[in-house]
């Protein structure tokens, strides 16, 4: 790896650059390094203190994909004297300093979280940390969840033109607003649905089409970009990737519904969140359904429709208090 490149990784992490980190790493990138100077790991550097609302959900987006893309939690910072020292006003009076050495991600949380124990005047960036836990939490779960295996970017390519060998496909699906083609064996291995569907003597044997009124052509793309290559190409917003879950659900093609719940966290918004909190509900999306409660929990606007009862039933429940349990009343024997 070159060090012109890591010049560019070190500053581009130090200014939280998230699109334009994620749009530079090479392929063969190594997690395992440590800061030229300060002998931090990437998770610490990364671990900088926001300055309002919007700076601190760039860098809490930051830790979460460099997690996901392969950051190591356990690593620890090198043998340094290096501080991170903050403070308020009077630097000599107030300055408060957590040395990084030998700090793992999570262990140099915990020595923050102690050295601003009992100040009020930091209480903002206590709960800042608390948020970047649970990011660092979250992606670690979802990289556990489902035994995922990182694809060469080159065989990813291979499925792709597979996918678009419009001439090799055999089954038509006839969608809201117009056909899109696939191959019927690739829906087969896939799905039981599909399967039980394409291989008796039902009228989608007969023709080779399965029709999907209810769905858009974009989202049965979705769907199948998904299968295909577990990835896509397009940006969906969130009703396109809603109806691709739908569908991938309704087909039973378990992979695909958690490579799309996975990403549809990322569309949860105010305007989303209805929407996304229902059918995660519904469907019994537990991960999903975590990251709306979390949404909605820390959004005031979704609070007050919350108190004003505005949303669906399933999603009014997913914020309700679990009732205690009555206490059991012993039977007295005569």
């Amino acid at each position: 790896m070159s060090s012109d490149y890591l010049e560019l990784f070190w500053t581009l992490l130090d200014l939280a650059k998230y699109d334009e980190l994620r749009s530079t790493i090479p392929k063969s990138f190594s997690w395992n390094i440590l800061h030229p100077v300060n002998k931090t790991t990437v998770l610490v550097a990364a671990c900088q203190f926001p300055i309002g609302n919007k700076n601190g959900e760039i860098i809490l987006d930051l830790i979460e994909w460099l997690v996901k893309s392969g950051a190591s939690i356990s690593q620890k910072c090198g043998d340094t004297e290096t501080k991170r020292n903050i403070w308020k006003g009077d630097k000599d009076n107030t300055k408060i300093s957590v040395q990084y050495r030998g700090h793992s991600v999570v262990s140099y949380i915990n020595a923050w979280r102690e050295a601003l124990h009992g100040k009020p005047e930091w209480q903002h960036m206590s709960d800042f940390l608390i948020k970047v836990v649970e990011r660092i939490a979250k992606a670690s779960a979802q990289l556990q969840r489902g035994n995922r295996s990182s694809i060469h970017e080159g065989i990813v390519d291979v499925w792709e033109k597979f996918l678009h060998a419009k001439d090799s496909h055999d089954l038509d699906i006839e969608a809201a607003d117009g056909h899109v083609t696939a191959h019927a064996q690739m829906l087969m291995a896939a799905s039981p649905v599909v399967q039980a569907m394409l291989a008796s003597p039902m009228k989608e044997c007969q023709t080779k089409r399965i029709q999907l009124k209810d769905t858009s052509c974009s989202a049965v793309s979705l769907f199948l970009e998904t299968l295909y290559t577990c990835s896509s190409q397009g940006d969906p917003d969130y009703k396109t990737a809603l109806s691709a879950l739908d569908l991938a659900h309704r087909w039973q093609v378990d992979a695909v519904v958690e490579v799309l719940a996975d990403f549809i966290e990322g569309l949860i918004a105010e305007a989303s969140f209805a929407a996304i909190a229902e059918h995660a509900a519904l469907k019994g999306l537990d991960q999903l359904k975590k990251a709306c409660q979390r949404f909605g929990s820390e959004s005031a606007a979704i609070q007050e429709q919350l108190g004003k009862g505005k949303f669906p039933k399933v999603v009014q429940d997913l914020f309700q208090e679990k009732p205690t349990t009555q206490p059991v009343k012993k039977r007295k024997c005569f």
